[in-house]
């Protein structure tokens, strides 16, 4: 018979098992959607185009198609993290910091191209940046131990 200790140990497998089914499955719903939404995205920036053709100013219709790539290339970098985790069943901390500094460079770029920013802004999108960079050197430069299964990087 089981004592109470193997029992809770038994049970903590099976819930252990059901939950990485479970995210397994959400995550292989996630990637065929996360790929039709960057199709659409791609087509969206070819929609936009026309915002060049009838715009009365080019720099407006500009703004419009900055905006759509720039926002695209945040997707990809979220799209790399699902990847990785389909693949290795964790997420690196380095995917998403890099998520995160490139939406905040689109910000910039587009607040900038766009004469919306102010310096206070600015300052504070920097320092933002200036502190996410620093945790990004820092997981490449520290990666957790190998026992503990994390890959760095």
């Amino acid at each position: 018979m089981w004592n109470l200790k193997e029992a809770g140990l038994a049970f903590d497998s099976s819930a252990t098992r059901l939950f990485r089914l479970i995210t397994d499955w959400i995550v292989k719903l996630l990637v065929p959607l996360a790929i039709l939404a960057l199709m659409m995205g791609v087509a969206r920036v070819f929609l936009d185009l026309w915002h060049v053709f009838k715009s009365p100013d080019i720099s407006q219709g500009f703004d419009t198609v900055v905006a759509d790539i720039l926002s695209m290339f945040v997707v990809i970098e979220l799209l790399k993290s699902i990847v990785e985790y389909f693949e290795v069943h964790r997420i690196k901390i380095t995917f998403i910091l890099d998520a995160a500094v490139v939406f905040l460079v689109r910000e910039v770029m587009i607040g900038l191209y766009g004469h919306k920013l102010d310096g206070g802004q600015i300052a504070g999108i920097a320092g933002l940046l200036l502190v996410l960079g620093a945790f990004r050197v820092m997981a490449v430069r520290f990666p957790p131990p190998a026992s503990q299964g994390a890959d760095h990087g």
